[in-house]
């Protein structure tokens, strides 16, 4: 045999040289010669990894494997080499036969610590292993095979069971232990163990898991978990004699008094901090009993007394604190619910005026392309301009509409927030108009905020706007930032407690009654005139700060003005900013590109392919996932490029990408989308992304990216 068709074998150790030198003409796999370069790749692939692997080819799983794997089957090898795994490990047939056939049917498995029993050396022996096993796929992408990761875990196995019979052989002279013992963890003191002894003396209570002043709340006071946080915090034992302890023993019934020595000693780990505190002790009221009785009956008398009393106070101020909390947490969930439930209506009918929004922006790009071939009059441009004008004002609402449902896509980075407000003095002195007087107040060493640049420009001037309408003729408007530090929110627009950049809005307009101040964040809600307001611009800006990760707070006085504060999270020291890639899309060359356009609204289909087609590519449409995935099964032409709305009945533009990358491996992918499932696509970069309602040179220039030159463009990988 010549050594070319044994190259992939070359360093594969004496496995590797077996295999090259195996008589597999005598199987059903045929002469190495004449093996598939799926098989040969697959091959080199086990025999020159470290790893015990094996790999069973064919329906009947003729096994290769390499030195490591040859270890593991002991005295089995070299004869297993070549043979049907069925008859190579005959003990362990059924379970083989289900990997063959799970592996067979494209499917993985994955066991841990799997007990078998195997004649590796002529006697059965028990054996523990992690196995791995992924189907081998041929040059049809079909499983041809399955290939297995055997690593025997016996030794460990073994040594946890020793552990554990010498942990339990520990737990029962713990638990026979005459005195009291408990071991508790944590400064909050949480019981890990506690024997009988010590369960007997507080009552039989179920105390594992639980913090001392929860498990046993009325030595509170007693002076022991004042103690215990002592020896914990300074890792001093202490010793006390004849101390009498206050407990509950019975359930519902009345406190005893028992009497204890004990000790606390401190438990450090390898480090030397302390971990826990082990207590040992023994209950001596026996031998204190006779310490004469009336003292006792006085000082139990007078600690019921004092702690009756004490709980009382104590539970009247909890219920007062209660009625309060209770009052404001349930004012907080009908706004917060309010919200979530108006933010998914508009995201919702975003969706679907962004459909209709791309089929009239989309077709008229095709009109004014036809007017301008027939020479229409200038007048008739000027009409389709007023359309696209209207039509993009259209879009903007929309966009306004997925700021507050926070279903758009942020590109966030670090921006100094004093830079932004200083290069927009300009526009925002322009848009204020002379009579209003702008001022700004920026602090020294701002901490930069990671946000969109180009969403918090839109912020601040939606806010100058609203601060300008709400003081109707002149007054002052300032912009202030701020390093601010925030404690636990108390409203649901309100960020969590953190480190936070402000930038600040502050008008001397009318202020907001508390009526409009409880739906200022509400989408379309506006106390301008008809034709004077969306009634969006506050609703974009909580939706934005919300999906940036911070929030908002509004301050307000009738008659005095209003102040709009929008936190932002910090960005970390090390964050700088990433310049935005601005490379125009490459024109196209070579052949015509075959493309599968997958959209459900045949509108906007329609006028998508036409774009398309316009440019010389080939359209292949789709109206659902289910028949892009059937032309993809019954077309065997090689598509250059899928291009996919991502919201779809049925399927899923992701359940689609997931379902097509199996058909068609490494095949390119650009998500059409109206608005943007953000879990599903965060891992997708912006080339592969067409926002509806998008303009046919966008859509063309990334499709260019992705085509242009020969490249096989951005492969998405959908997240399963």
């Amino acid at each position: 045999m010549a050594s070319s068709d044994t190259a992939f074998l070359r360093g594969g150790g004496e496995t590797g040289a077996l295999i090259a030198g195996f008589d597999w003409q005598s199987t059903s796999l045929g002469a190495i010669t004449d093996w598939p370069q799926s098989l040969k790749t697959a091959a080199g692939l086990v025999v020159h990894s470290t790893v015990p692997m094996v790999m069973l080819w064919g329906p009947d799983g003729f096994m290769i494997y390499n030195d490591a794997y040859s270890a593991f089957a002991g005295a089995r090898h070299p004869a297993l080499l070549g043979s049907k795994v069925r008859e190579g490990w005959p003990e362990v047939a059924d379970f083989n036969d289900n990997v063959m056939r799970i592996g067979l049917s494209g499917r993985s498995l994955a066991y841990r610590d799997q007990k078998l029993t195997l004649y590796r050396n002529g006697v059965p022996e028990p054996v523990w292993m992690n196995l791995d096993y992924s189907p081998v796929l041929d040059e049809s992408g079909r499983p041809a095979g399955v290939i297995a990761i055997v690593v025997e875990t016996t030794k460990r196995v073994l040594a946890d069971q020793r552990v554990a019979a010498e942990q339990d052989r520990l737990l029962s002279m713990f638990e026979q232990a005459p005195g009291f013992m408990a071991m508790v963890e944590g400064p909050e003191h949480v019981f890990t163990l506690a024997n009988q002894a010590y369960l007997q003396l507080i009552g039989h209570r179920d105390v594992i898991g639980r913090p001392l002043r929860e498990a046993l709340p009325e030595v509170e006071g007693q002076g022991f978990s004042e103690i215990m946080d002592d020896c914990y915090r300074t890792g001093q034992p202490f010793v006390g004699t004849a101390w009498k302890v206050s407990l509950q023993r019975v359930a519902g019934g009345a406190v005893e008094d028992r009497f204890v020595d004990f000790v606390y000693q401190p438990v450090r780990d390898g480090a030397g901090d302390v971990t826990g505190i082990f207590v040992q002790g023994s209950d001596v009221t026996q031998r204190v009993a006779g310490d004469a009785e009336l003292r006792r009956i006085t000082e139990t008398l007078e600690a019921r007394v004092g702690e009756r009393t004490a709980e009382l106070a104590a539970a009247n101020r909890q219920l007062v604190a209660q009625i309060e909390e209770r009052e404001r947490v349930e004012a907080t969930l009908r706004q917060m619910q309010r919200l979530e439930a108006v933010g998914q209506l508009t995201s919702g009918v975003a969706h679907d005026f962004n459909n209709l929004l791309t089929v009239v922006l989309g077709n008229l790009g095709f009109l004014e392309k036809t007017l301008d071939r027939a020479g229409v009059d200038a007048k008739a441009h000027a009409r389709l301009a007023n359309i696209r004008t209207a039509a993009e004002r259209g879009a903007t609402l929309t966009a306004q509409l997925l700021a507050f449902s926070r279903r758009q896509r942020l590109e966030t980075r670090a921006v100094d927030l004093n830079e932004t407000v200083t290069k927009m003095r300009a526009l925002l002195q322009s848009s204020m108009g002379g009579s209003v007087r702008l001022e700004t107040v920026l602090q020294p060493d701002l901490w930069q905020a990671l946000v969109d640049p180009t969403q918090i420009e839109l912020v601040i001037l939606n806010l100058a706007i609203n601060a300008r309408d709400a003081m109707q003729v002149g007054g002052s408007l300032t912009v202030e930032t701020a390093n601010v530090r925030l404690g636990a929110p108390t409203r649901p627009e309100m960020p969590a407690a953190g480190e936070y950049v402000m930038i600040a809005v502050a008008d001397t307009g009318t202020g907001m009654t508390p009526e409009v101040l409880a739906k200022a964040f509400e989408p379309f809600f506006t106390t301008k005139p008809v034709g004077k307001g969306s009634g969006l611009g506050l609703a974009q800006v909580f939706g934005f700060a919300k999906q940036s990760g911070g929030g908002v707070r509004i301050d307000t006085r009738i008659d005095e003005g209003t102040t709009v504060k929008v936190f932002l999270p910090r960005a970390a020291r090390s964050a700088a900013a990433q310049p935005s890639d601005l490379r125009e899309a490459m024109p196209l060359r070579g052949p015509v590109r075959r493309l599968l356009l997958v959209d459900d609204d045949s509108a906007v289909r329609d006028v998508t392919a036409a774009m398309l087609r316009e440019i010389g590519c080939v359209v292949i449409e789709a109206g659902s996932g289910g028949a892009a995935l059937d032309i993809l099964e019954r077309d065997p032409a090689p598509f250059d490029l899928m291009v996919i709305d991502f919201a779809m009945p049925g399927m899923t533009g992701a359940e689609v990408a997931r379902e097509a990358q199996l058909r068609r491996p490494g095949m390119p992918m650009i998500f059409i989308t109206g608005y943007a499932d953000l879990a599903a696509l965060q891992n997708i970069g912006e080339d592969a992304i067409v926002q509806k309602p998008f303009r046919d040179d966008e859509l063309l220039r990334k499709i260019g990216r992705a085509l242009g030159g020969g490249a096989t463009g951005n492969v998405v990988q959908m997240r399963k």
